[in-house]
């Protein structure tokens, strides 16, 4: 066996230990944010599906379950795992309303239905979704996005086996370590990937649809135009960054000034102005930077070695003028051999599987406020309806999240 490759320690599907399952060659273990956790090797002997595989990273155990194997008649099996995770897809939620709700809440009813519990939740603040005939993976990767966290799965071993497992559930992963990556036009073993999103310099918010309201303010029924900040922003719906306008604006027709490049999002769920201004704000930091993405080599990194979700300086002298970006570790992927080959992926955080049903839901859950707005007079019943025949067409329509990364 390679001199670098975790020792896998193989249970059944039940926790019964079967022995260790020798890996033949190398061992690929691949890890994104809020994403992919899968290990990738080939073996003699054959585990069956669902069988458990644990092993040690330096101080830190990580559980994987069996999800697919390919077994030719003569030679190598070949194993892809998934992280234990992945058993959350097998625990349902039916519906679960969660309004005003802080993030350890929302966890506690997203897990309750697993043998997963929560181990520290660092994230502040309430928010809310709704819960919808959804399995709890799901529901875990919803909260992750509604509350703006990341997850990180705990396994802890005693007696030579898993004697439980949870997760901490964190503002951000990683951690700022002086890590600085300068990108050349002719740097060998990068890819720079440039993403298709826009730059904006400056972006509207719109929250939760107001409710119709007769002139003694008491509810009669339906919503019309969205919730805007203009208030408590000095009349102004929108906010905008003057650096960003000036690098990435646009001329006015007389090319006397730059003019900004707006944008619009919308955060279904809120309806306090003073927090969708700040909600605004946070997306405009996100926005004003191109969405870009470096695949390189560990080695290419000046400042040493680096973890999933440590944040790196990022100098793209390959622009004119120049880019000086802030990025994160979105994704690691270590092959365990004779020695460790690491690469890693810098940017932003790509959109997975998950992420793409995920915004269907926020879609669907926002169209009751959308359709009552159409002429202000649709009733509450209607519009229920209305989406509850939207999320019934949209599962039909979406592929079975067994299939899904997460």
């Amino acid at each position: 066996m390679a001199g670098t490759v975790p020792t896998l320690y193989w249970f059944d599907r039940f926790d019964d230990r079967i022995g260790i399952l020798p890996v033949v060659g190398e061992l690929v273990h691949t890890e994104e944010l809020n994403g992919e956790d899968t290990i990738e090797f080939e073996c003699w002997e054959v585990p069956t599906k669902g069988d458990r595989l644990l092993w040690r990273d330096g101080s830190v155990w990580h559980e994987h379950v069996v999800v697919r194997t390919d077994e030719p008649l003569e030679g190598l099996c070949s194993v892809y795992a998934e992280s234990s995770l992945c058993e959350l897809l097998d625990d349902f939620i039916e519906e679960e309303h969660l309004v005003s709700r802080t993030a350890a809440q929302a966890l506690a009813v997203a897990l309750a239905p697993t043998r997963w519990a929560l181990a520290s939740c660092n994230v502040t603040g309430t928010a809310g979704c709704v819960l919808y005939h959804v399995n709890a993976l799901w529901a875990l990767r919803r909260i992750a996005e509604v509350w703006g966290g990341e997850v990180e799965p705990m396994i802890a071993v005693a007696d030579e086996r898993v004697s439980s497992r949870s997760i901490r559930f964190r503002q951000q992963l990683g951690s700022w370590k002086g890590l600085r990556f300068t990108y050349g036009k002719n740097m060998a073993g990068c890819t720079r990937t440039v993403l298709e999103q826009d730059v904006y310099t400056a972006l509207y918010g719109f929250g939760a649809g107001l409710p119709l309201t007769d002139e003694d303010g008491r509810y009669t029924g339906g919503y019309r135009k969205k919730l805007t900040f203009g208030e408590v922003n000095g009349g102004v719906n929108w906010v905008g960054d003057e650096d960003a306008r000036l690098v990435w604006g646009r001329w006015n027709a007389s090319r006397t000034a730059k003019v900004h490049s707006f944008g619009a999002v919308t955060f279904s769920d809120c309806d306090d102005p003073t927090k969708l201004l700040a909600l605004t704000r946070k997306a405009l930091i996100d926005a004003v930077q191109p969405k870009v993405s470096y695949e390189i080599d560990v080695a290419a990194l000046n400042g040493g070695a680096c973890g999933l979700g440590d944040e790196v300086a990022v100098i793209d002298s390959s622009r004119t003028p120049e880019w000086r970006l802030k990025a994160r570790v979105v994704k690691r992927v270590r092959t365990f051999g004779d020695t460790i080959i690491c690469r890693v992926t810098i940017g932003t955080v790509q959109q997975v599987d998950y992420a793409v049903t995920s915004v269907l839901a926020a879609d669907v859950a926002a169209l009751q406020n959308d359709v009552a707005g159409i002429d202000g007079n649709l009733s509450v019943a209607t519009s229920v309806q209305v989406v509850e025949s939207t999320v019934t067409e949209a599962i039909d329509d979406l592929d079975e999240l067994a299939e899904l990364g997460f």
